[in-house]
This record gives structure tokens, sequence and C-alpha cells, in this order.
């Protein structure tokens, strides 16, 4: 089901896994065609389209993988090209991040650069699918 956010039992069961190593999280994005700001923020005006806003999220990203206490780093961004095998949702991008664990995850979630720069994922984006893997021979 297309969703922007995760639902309480999927907040709940990531908050009490129990694995406490890498994570990688792999995000399959689809963008508005036109960003959504609220009427009064300073973006409404621009005409960015929903990809351009996403990307302004990204750039909010990078400045976090500077801090060893979020520690998020993005490994892979690609464009959406089709299905060679199997079929579905056509997506405008896949991202692959790369957590040193969920703590550190759940720490970017809280922190005020982290939703400074949340808004901008909100106006561009119209659902993702966000799957967590661990690394092969991760602890846990």
């Amino acid at each position: 089901m297309p969703a922007v956010q995760p639902n309480t039992e999927q907040m709940t069961r990531f908050a009490k896994d129990a694995h406490d190593g890498p994570i990688v999280m792999i995000n399959l994005l689809k963008f508005k065609d036109k960003a959504e700001y609220p009427a009064d923020a300073p973006e409404a005006k621009e005409g960015l389209t929903g990809e351009e806003a996403y990307n302004r999220y990204g750039a909010g990203l990078v400045e976090l993988g500077n801090d060893p206490q979020i520690g998020v780093k993005p490994v892979y961004a690609g464009s959406g090209q089709g299905y060679l095998i199997g079929g579905g949702e056509e997506w405008d991008r896949v991202l692959v991040v790369h957590y040193p664990s969920r703590q550190h995850m759940r720490r970017m979630m809280r922190d005020p650069r982290y939703q400074k720069a949340h808004r901008h994922r909100e106006a561009g984006l119209k659902y993702q699918e966000l799957i967590e893997t661990h690394p092969m021979g991760a602890a846990g």
C-alpha cells in the first residue's frame, strides 16, 4: 500500500527489534509531479518538481552524514528504469542508505537538522517503499 510514513505497527517493530548492528535501508521512491509546500513556505512560489524538493531533503542528509552520532551514509542512488524480473510500480529513484545501527537512524529522525530537511521530503515524495536489511555477517 502506498505510504510516506511508517504505520504504528512498523515503527513499534523497528523500535523493539533487538538487532544492534548496521542496517541498510533500500528506498524505492515515487515523486509528486509538483512539490507541495504550505502556502506560507518560501519554496511555495518556486514551482519545484517533487524530485527537486526531495533533492533538497537529500542535501540535508549529506550534512547529517558528517556527524558521527548520526552516521547516515548514502551508498547508492539511481533512477528507476523498469523491471527485468517481476513487475509492479515504476519507481522514480532507488536509494540505498547505510546506518551504523538502528539507534543511529532513530537519533537522526529526532535531530533538529533532520526535522528542518524533512519538510522537503514531505513536499516532494508521493510515496515510497522502505525495506530494512541487515548486511550479511552483521551482528544480530
